[in-house]
């Protein structure tokens, strides 16, 4: 699994970064979140708990972590449901830059936090421990890569049987997330989930620019025919139907409270449509949002392939050098917008 994780965070540590990291988050996190959160915690319903415990699954590097953290906290509060102050736990896998995390939690000091390392497809916490549970945009990275993908690196353009081997595995993730989050959770506890998803036309804004990615992998001549096979993203994103499973809520002692399937505005194309930021900073951005999982499968390819440390670096910036220049060549602005699913789940 990656930090893959995430799509969505794996970014930059000096100052000019961090800035560059917010305008990142805002692409991604233009959405509905914050209603989400309030409804969750409207249903949310402990009883006897004298403080609550909160985790956010597939933390990252910790920036949107930390931001949502804060919208749950101050809402518990406006809510009366705070006894005390709660405990907030970041899980992400043992290999997360958790030297980040823990430098933004000092720097932030609003909360108490501590790190949680190990797969979210995995019992990560004491059982009936959780008030409330969170994760966004993570649950489309899988455990394990399923099978590589022949002719490129993305499930979209699999053929028939590679995608039905992904979404096999995406079936088994999710059954195994959604198993061990129950035990973790109190009765009357709450599960908030945003899941990115392909819309009812099984589509994705941004498969055009997955497209990218494999072409320019393809132009790298530096990378071997073999290298190129096991270049495959361990990315699977759901229908709105295969997010809502209520026999498997009902097994696990789960009550579906509310889902909606979102449409997530991409906040760079309308700036770069309305001049407000150029070709060279939309480029980078793009490569920027895209990096992280991406990046990941391309080193593990790499490494599977015995590459060295330098190697590996040295064809990763390669890589993304060319990706912005692509961009920048082939450009597309027309529905590059993503889709999430929004849970509410409470524990019976």
């Amino acid at each position: 699994m990656n930090d893959i994780r995430r799509l969505f965070s794996l970014l930059l540590c000096c100052c000019s970064r961090q800035k560059q990291k917010r305008q990142i988050a805002q692409i991604i996190l233009d959405d509905p979140r914050r209603t989400f959160i309030y409804s969750g915690i409207d249903a949310l319903n402990i009883t006897n708990s004298t403080s609550l415990i909160i985790a956010d699954f597939g933390s990252s590097h910790g920036q949107n972590s930390i931001q949502t953290m804060k919208i749950i906290i101050e809402y518990l509060t406006k809510m009366n449901k705070l006894r005390g102050s709660p405990l907030i736990i970041h899980n992400d896998l043992p290999t997360n830059d958790w030297t980040r995390l823990f430098q933004l939690l000092a720097e932030d000091n609003s909360y108490r936090g501590l790190a949680n390392g190990c797969s979210f497809y995995e019992e990560c916490l004491p059982r009936n421990c959780l008030s409330i549970a969170f994760s966004s945009a993570s649950l489309h990275i899988l455990s394990k890569k399923p099978c590589n993908i022949n002719n490129h690196c993305y499930f979209h353009f699999a053929n028939e049987n590679e995608r039905e081997i992904f979404k096999n595995q995406s079936k088994f993730d999710f059954n195994s997330f959604i198993k061990y989050r129950s035990q973790e959770l109190q009765s009357g506890g709450i599960l908030i989930l945003n899941i990115p998803c392909v819309n009812e036309n099984g589509e994705m804004g941004f498969n055009f620019y997955f497209d990218l990615i494999y072409k320019c992998a393809q132009l790298l001549t530096i990378l071997t025919s073999q290298e190129l096979i096991d270049f495959t993203i361990p990315f699977y994103l759901r229908s709105l139907s295969e997010c809502i499973d209520l026999e498997l809520f009902n097994r696990y002692s789960l009550v579906l409270i509310k889902s909606e399937l979102i449409c997530l505005k991409s906040l760079i194309v309308d700036q770069y449509r309305h001049g407000q930021i150029r070709l060279d900073r939309f480029a980078k951005s793009l490569s920027m949002l895209m990096r992280p999982g991406t990046d990941l499968a391309l080193k593990q390819a790499l490494q599977t392939n015995r590459r060295s440390s330098p190697d590996i670096e040295r064809i990763s910036t390669q890589f993304w050098s060319l990706f912005e220049e692509k961009v920048k060549n082939e450009l597309y602005l027309d529905d590059i917008n993503t889709y999430a699913t929004y849970l509410i789940l409470k524990k019976k």
